[in-house]
């Protein structure tokens, strides 16, 4: 029964280890994604954001005031779909997120994980810019950003089972004892 109790242990420790650094990225190591952030003057989150992603020295970035380049904000915006004028409104692929928190970092990791794994990732606001047509770069991407939250789901999945079994076995070790 100490057997399965270390193992179930070193299990769930393996599985937290590794989910942990599937959702919090170190983003300094990618190369291939390009974000982008639209922001205004008057808009005090973004000089968080900035100071974060100018800490990643490998990911390219684009810091684009709207009020000087008013005409690509509403082409992305028309593109994305982008409802909310909150800002900053930060664009990866074709995901978009607006405001800026420590959840929304770890979103923005998670998007640039997800894209810089993915073979056929396209730039849309580079697309946009060149008056390329992006409906179709679009859908593509849409569904590389959604294989990793499946991904995600499966880890959690196997983290509740884990601990399900990890529990059980404590549970079946102090009863023994008893």
């Amino acid at each position: 029964m100490k057997k399965i109790l270390f193992i179930s242990l070193l299990l769930t420790l393996f599985i937290f280890s590794n989910f942990s650094n599937a959702v919090v990225t170190n983003s300094s190591l990618y190369s291939n994604v390009r974000v982008y952030v639209f922001y205004n003057e008057e808009n005090e989150v973004y000089n968080e954001e900035k100071n974060y992603l100018d800490k990643n020295v490998n990911i390219g970035k684009e810091y684009i005031n709207t009020n000087e380049n008013e005409e690509l904000y509403s082409k992305v915006k028309d593109a994305l779909k982008i409802r909310n004028n909150k800002f900053p409104i930060t664009v990866i692929g074709s995901t978009y997120f607006t405001g800026y928190n420590e959840e929304i970092q770890n979103k923005i990791n998670e998007a640039i994980d997800a894209y810089d794994k993915a073979e056929n990732y396209s730039d849309i606001v580079d697309k946009i810019k060149d008056n390329e047509d992006v409906k179709d770069a679009i859908k593509q991407n849409n569904q590389i950003y959604k294989q990793s939250d499946i991904s995600n789901i499966i880890i959690i999945s196997l983290l509740i089972i884990f601990g399900i079994i990890f529990i059980i076995c404590i549970v079946r070790f102090i009863l023994k004892n008893k």
